[in-house]
């Protein structure tokens, strides 16, 4: 068993949460490359001080994730693309780490650095709104998605509430109404419609969990979430409008609670928040617009259906093992009834069927059950506001889960990884039945040496797809620069680092491209052509490889075998419409037919 957190002492384990915590919405939740790879780097560094200080704890939780660990680990094998499924990995690697080190650390500490969160979240709305963090006219923050922002902001308002309980005592709890209204009011502007009846049903069973014991604080978070959503409405027509719903807040702040337990305005508060919220859906401008498109055949409802069927399509081909991590980028173009592109599928049992197939859906599914029914059964088993507060968290990972239904949220290695550190319980409190047979000090010691190697080797992993990833972004910079002898020499640095280096050399060649097109020097059109069989030898299925193929043996003079990969690639992609037209185009050039008899 891992040795017990000493409640005054923050251990690693707890400093490694905190960072994950705190730097995941700030910087986009650690989608990008290099953002995962030094997220990976800093929880297995973590993780391997805390298998030096003490034992892994006997926890099945662990072993499903593990056994999720290594099915993703063995795709990178037999996906299809192998760089895709290499960062699925490391996704995946973070999970035990994080649930183990949620697990150990002292639940008083982990309060107040939950609380210190809701606050740093409620307080990136303003500096986003203020910072213009908006896409397409809704507020997107620092996670660069307006609907993964919006589901973040509902876990921020759950565990306020949560919170509130905690620190009923202290005018810390009361405080906590501010970060709900902030976050209310950033989940309105995000103008996302799932989360928001999820943020109505989360508020119906919060009522429900915490009615008799936490009454006043029930009807001041309702209150807060209310004002918060109405003050986004008025944002919309005029930030002053804004300001006064904040004033109102105020006021509705310094109300005693002697005031608001009256039974008269506590019945008015409990009718009148949601006619309140509901008006605030109906009336305010952007989110009426996107409710109008619900039931269009061309709204994102009716386009995610198209993209179930093509993966459910897909799915069906391997549906045992799946074709990898990542594999859905590209292969979507191979199973495509209408004409899109979506890097994820916007349903994560689906996106991991096509990933790692049914036994990869099972242990995510086991692992998922699992985590929710040990939270509710701590709250069962404890009393008052520890109870409600790990209530109010099993609460939060489903909501997390039926978000993660119709969209891509658990995409995010920031969200995923959410998801266990919510559910985690302290592990002086696992039960018999969540527990291993007790094992000997030399299995004890065996497992530890495993798990330890398996950690470095995942950390040497994330270490050389960081180095890759940022000579990569120095090359871009060095192009932006107009220096490319510098670019490419950064790009066949980047080659060196990276375990699989096809797109490395498919941006080399890309480069060398633009140079020939620049100048004319066919010695650059040489480079590139070797260089994009490189990549088509690392990766032979990626159809762009392919077209760059196309193109550069067009330039060559090899009209012949350039028109016949075109056609080929038209033939297999017939959404690409623009192919079509340079594939008749170059037909018509050539004297050729554009299709085959």
């Amino acid at each position: 068993m891992s040795k017990p957190a000493n409640a005054r002492v923050i251990d690693t384990g707890t400093i490694v949460l905190l960072l994950f915590l705190f730097a995941g919405p700030l910087i986009r939740g650690f989608m990008f490359e290099s953002e995962l790879a030094g997220a990976a780097i800093i929880v297995l560094l973590g993780f391997l001080v805390f298998l030096f200080r003490g034992n892994l704890p006997r926890d099945m939780m662990l072993l499903i994730l593990l056994a999720l660990t290594a099915l993703y680990a063995a795709s990178v094998w037999y996906g299809t693309d192998r760089y895709e499924s290499l960062l699925g990995l490391l996704k995946i690697s973070l999970l035990a780490p994080l649930y183990l080190f949620a697990r150990a650390a002292s639940p008083a500490i982990m309060a107040r650095i939950w609380a210190a969160w809701t606050w740093l979240l409620g307080l990136s709305v303003p500096i986003a709104v203020a910072t213009d963090r908006f896409v397409d006219g809704r507020l997107a923050g620092f996670i660069d998605y307006a609907n993964g922002y919006a589901i973040l902001l509902l876990l921020g308002i759950l565990i306020a509430y949560g919170l509130m309980a905690s620190f009923s005592s202290s005018s810390g709890g009361r405080l906590l109404q501010i970060p709900i209204l902030l976050c209310a009011g950033g989940l309105y502007l995000t103008e996302s419609r799932t989360v928001m009846i999820l943020l109505f049903a989360s508020f119906a069973v919060m009522f429900f969990l915490g009615w008799r014991s936490h009454r006043m604080i029930g009807l001041r978070a309702s209150a807060a979430a209310t004002l918060g959503l109405i003050a986004g409405a008025m944002y919309g027509w005029s930030p002053f409008l804004a300001i006064s719903i904040a004033a109102i807040f105020v006021l509705l702040y310094r109300v005693p609670d002697a005031a608001m337990s009256n039974r008269a305005v506590r019945m008015s508060l409990l009718a009148l928040s949601p006619f309140a919220a509901a008006a605030v859906l109906w009336f305010g401008s952007g989110m009426t617009e996107r409710w109008s498109t619900v039931a269009s055949r061309t709204g994102e409802g009716a386009t995610r259906l198209v993209y179930y069927r093509d993966a459910w399509s897909m799915f069906t081909e391997s549906p045992v093992w799946g074709f990898g991590a990542g594999a859905w980028t590209y292969m979507q173009y191979h199973y495509q009834s209408a004409a899109y592109f979506t890097a994820f599928i916007h349903s994560e049992p689906l996106q991991i069927m096509t990933e790692t197939g049914l036994i990869g859906l099972l242990l995510f599914a086991a692992a998922c059950m699992a985590l929710i029914g040990r939270c509710i059964s701590y709250a069962k088993r404890k009393e008052g506001d520890a109870s409600l507060f790990y209530a109010v968290r099993g609460l939060a990972c489903c909501i997390l889960l039926a978000h993660s239904l119709v969209d891509f949220s658990l995409s995010f290695p920031y969200l995923l990884g959410m998801l266990f550190i919510l559910g985690a319980t302290p592990a002086s409190e696992v039960t018999a039945t969540g527990a291993v047979p007790v094992q000997s000090a030399t299995m004890r010691i065996t497992i530890k040496s495993l798990a330890a190697a398996t950690a470095a080797c995942l950390l040497a992993v994330a270490t050389l797809l960081f180095v890759s990833d940022q000579l990569q972004q120095a090359a871009v910079r060095a192009i932006a620069e107009q220096r490319k002898a510098d670019a490419a020499r950064l790009l066949d640095r980047s080659a060196e680092a990276a375990i699989f280096a096809d797109r490395v050399h498919d941006r080399k060649a890309r480069l060398y491209l633009s140079e020939f097109e620049s100048n004319g020097d066919r010695r650059y059109l040489d480079v590139a052509r070797v260089e994009n069989e490189k990549s088509i030898k690392l990766h032979p299925e990626q159809i762009w490889y392919q077209k760059l193929n196309s193109d550069i043996r067009w330039e060559q003079g090899d009209d012949q075998t350039s028109l016949d990969l075109l056609r080929d690639l038209v033939s297999r992609n017939r959404f690409m419409v623009r192919w079509r037209e340079e594939l008749a185009q170059r037909a018509s050039a050539n004297g050729s037919p554009a299709q085959r008899s």
